[in-house]
């Protein structure tokens, strides 16, 4: 250590030096105190708060539905009539149904036009019909179905029989020209027809079917 120098005695300069000594530790001593004061007055940690009861984390289970879809069943169509043993009866009128057709709905005046006769079973079963020429007819009429004016009676052979058995939904037809005029029984007379609306009428073994409307122009 230097010696202590100047104008004072040496005990001077020392009493100074060792006071400037004990200063010097009292004030490390209160830095390192008031570190360790402030070090210890740090924000305590917070506290976890545990509930006591914890609510119950179980889902509501899920029921599963094990019902199954089952098809709706095939619907079984109803079985075919069978029919009865032996011959098929005669038809009843109810089960036949008989009709007429024109070829053409309008022709010119004096020109022949074809027209058919249709004869069908309607019914669920087999039957037999007389359907031969003696018991088929073709009838021209006035629009207003009141005066005969053609029949296919008046100049054609009226003779023949023709029994058919009818299968259900089987159609029988039957053609002839109209030469486009008038008749009368017995084919005495026959005049063109003039222009106008007309009915054409069916009838098969006294059936007659709904009458068709055509035209003479």
């Amino acid at each position: 250590m230097t010696e202590p120098t100047g104008p004072h005695p040496r005990s001077v300069y020392w009493r100074r030096r060792a006071l400037a000594v004990a200063g010097s530790l009292v004030a490390l001593i209160g830095v390192v105190w008031l570190v360790g004061a402030l070090i210890g007055r740090g924000d305590p940690a917070p506290a976890v708060v545990r509930p006591s009861n914890p609510p119950s984390s179980a889902a509501t289970p899920v029921v599963a539905s094990s019902s199954s879809t089952t098809p709706p069943p095939t619907p079984v169509p109803p079985p075919s009539p069978t029919p009865p043993p032996g011959p098929p009866p005669p038809c009843d009128d109810a089960q036949v149904a008989v009709a007429a057709e024109v070829d053409k709905p309008s022709t010119p005046a004096g020109q022949p036009v074809r027209f058919t006769i249709v004869v069908s079973n309607t019914g669920p079963l087999p039957c037999a019909k007389e359907i031969g020429r003696k018991v088929r007819e073709l009838v021209v009429t006035s629009a207003d179905g009141v005066t005969r004016l053609w029949s296919s009676n008046d100049c054609f052979v009226t003779d023949g029989s023709e029994v058919r058995v009818m299968r259900p939904g089987e159609r029988f037809t039957y053609g002839v020209q109209w030469p486009g005029s008038t008749s009368e029984p017995g084919c005495r007379r026959s005049s063109r027809l003039g222009a106008g609306d007309y009915l054409l009428t069916a009838v098969v073994g006294g059936k007659a079917g709904n009458p068709v409307i055509f035209r003479v122009t």
